[in-house]
């Protein structure tokens, strides 16, 4: 019944993302074997005490990172679980790890940064807005949960005097499900030692089925002793999953939103679907960006990159694969 609802969820998350490439090897794994397929989705224990012995660094050695890395240090055994089903060779080991890489790669692209993000004050709760927000949405509550175990791997310590550390994220997009209701997150210590209290860290979420000017708008209305200033400094930084800024149907959408986001002087962090995706969001910041030669935009690959690759709902011949890249904006 569990694993049921579980992989409905999935397949709902799935749903939200262009068509799947043909021959994708990490679908097709998933289709010819959903039972292994089931077992690699599934989220290992957590131990606080092993988390804290041997943290996990994002960008200790940038030669070396790599999902598979996180994978690992998080107690994926791909090759254990592949070996009960009869299933060990290297192709399907790496199918398996793509076809996990994509529940993954929206905490771990945002906890990766999440330090930058929180104005280098990670040890404090912050609120994060998630601007367009599509398929990030409905990720499963477990998967999500690895930004707070990835966070804290990262050596963040909370409030000594309330052991509490509480961040919020607002999805706010028109794409956002209209039934879905806020809801918080939070990372308890099952498997450790129970006389050890670890720091409570939760993440709350909340969903805004709107644009975010309206969202704004709704907020001065609500507070009308605040001033724009002020609402500005809501959120601590934004998230752009996917935006594709510079895409011929979205670029006109998309100008007002970003001239907010920039004038705020937050951090924000985008990503992008592909090289071309990058190249053409890379244009559009360089232009709203002239005037500050202090400001130069390069996207880098992404190592937590989803492996499965989609296919444009605009362009067929374009292949994308959800934060092949990313850039954050300082």
């Amino acid at each position: 019944m569990v694993t049921h609802r579980y992989r409905h969820q999935l397949r709902r998350f799935a749903r939200t993302l262009s068509t799947a490439v043909d021959g994708c090897p990490s679908r097709l794994f998933a289709n010819r074997y959903p039972a292994a397929a089931t077992n690699v989705l599934s989220v290992p224990p957590f131990c606080y005490e092993e988390v804290i012995a041997n943290p996990f660094e994002f960008e200790s050695s940038r030669q070396y990172e790599s999902l598979e890395r996180y994978i690992k240090w998080r107690g994926w055994n791909i090759n254990s679980i592949l070996s009960i089903h009869d299933l060990d060779d290297e192709s399907t080991s790496k199918a398996a790890i793509g076809l996990l890489s994509h529940p993954l790669t929206f905490p771990l692209t945002l906890a990766r940064h999440w330090t930058t993000l929180s104005g280098n004050k990670p040890d404090r709760s912050i609120r994060l807005c998630c601007v367009g927000a599509r398929a990030e949405c409905t990720l499963p509550d477990k998967y999500w949960r690895e930004l707070l175990f990835a966070t804290l791997a990262t050596k963040i310590e909370c409030d000594v005097d309330t052991l509490m550390q509480r961040n919020t994220i607002d999805f706010v997009g028109p794409d956002v499900p209209t039934q879905l209701k806020s809801k918080t997150i939070s990372l308890d210590n099952r498997g450790g030692n129970t006389s050890t209290q670890p720091p409570k860290r939760e993440l709350k979420m909340n969903f805004h089925s709107s644009h975010l000017h309206e969202v704004v708008l709704k907020m001065l209305k609500s507070q009308p002793e605040s001033s724009t200033e002020e609402i500005k400094n809501v959120w601590d930084g934004y998230v752009l999953f996917n935006p594709g800024l510079g895409h011929p149907n979205l670029a006109k959408q998309w100008k007002p939103t970003l001239k907010f986001l920039i004038g705020t002087g937050k951090p924000i962090l985008l990503t992008a679907h592909s090289t071309t995706d990058a190249e053409r969001d890379r244009q559009v910041l360089e232009k709203l960006l002239c005037d500050d030669a202090n400001k130069t935009v390069q996207y880098s690959i992404n190592p937590y990159a989803s492996k499965m690759e989609f296919v444009d709902p605009f362009s067929k011949d374009h292949v994308l694969s959800p934060n092949h890249s990313f850039f954050l904006l300082t």
